[in-house]
């Protein structure tokens, strides 16, 4: 015969599943530890095809994919150089111009001179740059945090609720759509640049006296005349250099999947075998593979529920019970 049973472990209702009664010879495990009777008997993932023996509970599990935590480093404002500029060094002063040339004249015949211009510089060339600074533009950038998933929910399906001694149990599959979040960032349009502008140079017209016609007779010596002109050198000329600036960065959280989720029937405790030294070595395995189970008491609580279940479905193992398959992975059976 058959008949339906209900587990149900620190207040989560676990699936229902079906128990046979068969005839056999063999005496029954009589007061043997749960987990020692039942080592070695019968393989914590059965195939397709199982006896499955009296006083046995199961449960039809989902096996979820494992989420995957990794830092991903957005730039917010790319690298860029910065060009300065050294300006140029002047030094002004005076250039000594002949106006006038020496000359020997007489007393009787003075010379006669005609005038004539003299373009003279006062001031060279000079060049001069001028930094265009960069261009940026403001933009948002979608960063997805946490990829789509599929994950398994109970729900109707036809049949199943009016099927005779089907007891079957339907999950859907509802897919979850991915997290993103906006970033504002600033991608670099234009670098910075330098503009030359040349200032040409700067002359005086100098009016000089020239002999047209010397002197004659009585020779006379008529010394040169000069002038100071104010004028302007270029001691240092201008100069530039260029410094590197690096990008700007932000580390960002993202989560993906691995696998996809999947329905198993797997063999779990029964709520009678479920003793204070099980649950003891369970908190215990828990805590020393780095789930927090709560305090070490015995009592099977919500944390210690908790944690089984994130160690399920890191490990790739069906979620939602105190199966043989979590006990043995985790090093309790035999215990």
């Amino acid at each position: 015969m058959h008949y339906r049973q209900f587990v149900v472990l620190g207040g989560a209702l676990f699936s229902s599943v079906l128990y046979y009664h068969h005839a056999v010879a063999s005496e029954p495990a009589g007061n043997l530890n749960p987990l020692q009777a039942e080592s070695g008997a019968l393989s914590s993932q059965p195939s397709t095809d199982v006896a499955i023996a009296a006083g046995q509970c199961w449960i039809y599990g989902q096996i979820k994919p494992r989420p995957i935590e990794q830092t991903v480093e957005v730039t917010l404002k790319d690298s860029h150089t910065t060009i300065h500029v050294t300006p140029a060094e002047i030094r002004r002063g005076f250039k000594q111009v002949i106006t006038r040339e020496g000359t020997v004249t007489y007393r009787i015949e003075p010379p006669t001179y005609k005038d004539e211009l003299v373009n003279v510089m006062v001031r060279p060339e000079v060049t001069r740059f001028k930094v265009v600074p960069a261009v940026y533009e403001a933009r948002e950038k979608n960063i997805t945090v946490q990829e789509a998933k599929t994950v398994m929910e109970r729900c109707r399906a036809a049949g199943t609720r009016y099927a005779r001694n089907a007891n079957a149990i339907a999950f859907c599959a509802r897919e979850l759509p991915a997290k993103q979040k906006v970033v504002l960032v600033q991608e670099l349009v234009q670098p910075e640049s330098t503009q030359v502008e040349i200032e040409p140079a700067q002359y005086n017209y100098v009016v000089r006296k020239v002999i047209d016609q010397p002197a004659r007779v009585v020779e006379v010596t008529l010394d040169p005349q000069v002038m100071n002109v104010p004028v302007e050198e270029v001691v240092v000329p201008s100069q530039t250099y260029q410094t590197e600036v690096a990008a700007v960065t932000q580390a960002m959280q993202v989560t993906t999947f691995d696998g996809e989720p999947r329905m198993v029937m797997r063999r779990s405790v029964c709520n009678d075998n479920i003793t204070p030294i099980l649950v003891t070595n369970l908190q215990e395995q828990l805590h020393r593979h780095g789930y927090q189970a709560g305090p070490v008491d015995g009592l099977l609580g919500k944390y210690t529920l908790d944690a089984l279940s994130d160690y399920q479905v890191d490990n790739g193992l069906a979620v939602g019970a105190i199966t043989y398959e979590s006990l043995e992975h985790l090093g309790v059976v035999g215990r």
